[in-house]
């Protein structure tokens, strides 16, 4: 089961078909999600980047 909340609701997924989209998209964001050094180095980017 994949839990999605939104502002005024919360859905609970429990299709195989419609959880096998979520998984496929956790892994996509988990392939591309950084840590540590990475992700302070990242931030800090980010912030010099609106002065």
């Amino acid at each position: 089961m994949a839990v999605v909340e939104t502002l005024t609701a919360e859905i609970k997924v429990t299709q195989p078909r419609e959880l096998a989209d979520y998984l496929k998209a956790f892994a996509g964001l988990a392939e591309m999600a950084v840590y540590g050094d990475a992700a302070r180095a990242l931030i800090a980017a980010a912030m010099d980047a609106l002065e």
